[in-house]
């Protein structure tokens, strides 16, 4: 190991942004130089042309421009210059404004990342925390198991009523892991919506897009509709057989959220999802089909199109505003239809 590599090394947070405070005075030099050297010629020369057009004065451009710079023009000149300073000062002033607006923002916005890590960071805690609990009282659990069996074989009177609230004990400790794995599948899902709503840094990768379609599904699955007798089909082979693959380039939060919220909704209300995946020129079109009601297409537009009331509304379809406004921002398209054989479909179409 080199000497340097063993030495500390202060760290030190992202250097603060340049200031601003010197831009009204470089409008201002700036404004004086545009006054002087452009804007006292040109109204020579604007001048000049006058004349030629109403007295009949040669046109002579460049001795307008010479004879702009003459000492006997000094009052237009300092005129000229004093107006271009201000106007260049005051434009110097508001871009010293917009400028901190903007790093005001950048600042918020990247104080907000910090905070959703935090948050990302305590929650995990957290759920590992119930996990990790919930094990210590499953082996507890077991330890008991065996000792009831031992009690048991002894003639153990009250054998009967002890392994009743047993078996209670262990039923509480499966719905508290269950809830354990809800709570972190919830919070993971919000969490990785906040930051696919917020953050500009998110960046495309090529992967393999199969692989990355059946952990969504999977997921799906296993937490939110495990009570649910479900059959998902992958360009027509069950779900468990899909091995074919696909690499291209695409940001795996933003596009989780769009495609589980739009395999949740399916899910819902079919039994039977069928998904099909293909390319066109410059996109990747992935269709979900359900068998469920189907839906009324002119109610949904109706519904997206104005403001949601919780109160009135079956529905205020907030995972299809949350995939609109993800597919926008990363410059995808959704449609939707109700196909000739029943059911809803929807299309998902990413740029690779």
């Amino acid at each position: 190991m080199k000497t340097e590599e063993t030495k500390a090394v202060l760290l030190k947070p992202p250097p603060p942004r340049a200031s601003t405070r010197p831009y009204p005075w470089w409008g201002l030099l700036i404004g004086v130089a545009a006054g002087l050297l452009t804007g006292h010629p040109l109204a020579m020369v604007v001048y000049n042309i006058h004349d030629h057009v109403i007295s009949g004065t040669p046109l002579n451009v460049c001795g307008a421009i010479i004879h702009s710079f003459h000492l006997h023009m000094w009052p237009m000149i300092v005129i000229y210059g004093v107006f271009g300073g201000l106007a260049g000062g005051f434009l110097g002033r508001m871009a010293r404004r917009l400028k901190e607006n903007r790093v005001r923002l950048d600042t918020l916005h990247q104080e907000f990342e910090l905070q959703v890590a935090t948050l990302r960071h305590h929650y995990k805690n957290l759920a590992l925390g119930i996990h990790g609990f919930s094990s210590r009282i499953r082996r507890k659990l077991g330890v008991m198991d065996e000792q009831f069996r031992r009690c048991a074989q002894e003639s153990c009177p009250n054998y009967g009523e002890i392994h009743q609230e047993f078996e209670g004990l262990a039923h509480s400790a499966e719905i508290l892991e269950k809830a354990a794995q809800r709570l972190t599948h919830v919070l993971g899902q919000e969490l990785m919506f906040l930051k696919a709503l917020t953050s500009d840094s998110l960046t495309r990768e090529p992967r393999d897009f199969y692989p990355f379609l059946v952990h969504c599904v999977q997921d799906l699955l296993g937490l939110r509709f495990r009570e649910k007798e479900l059959r998902v089909e992958i360009n027509g082979q069950p779900l468990e057989k899909c091995r074919e693959s696909r690499v291209f380039a695409f940001e795996p939060y933003t596009l989780e959220v769009i495609l589980q919220n739009i395999l949740a909704n399916a899910m819902k209300f079919g039994d039977l999802v069928r998904l099909r995946v293909s390319d066109e020129e410059n996109w990747v079109r992935v269709e979900v089909q359900d068998n469920g009601p189907g839906m009324d297409l002119k109610k949904l537009k109706l519904h997206l199109m104005t403001p949601s009331d919780r109160l009135e509304a079956e529905s205020t379809h907030l995972g299809l505003r949350v995939s609109l406004h993800l597919l926008e921002k990363s410059g995808g398209r959704l449609s939707a239809w109700s196909p000739p054989e029943g059911g809803a479909a929807f299309a998902v179409e990413i740029p690779k």
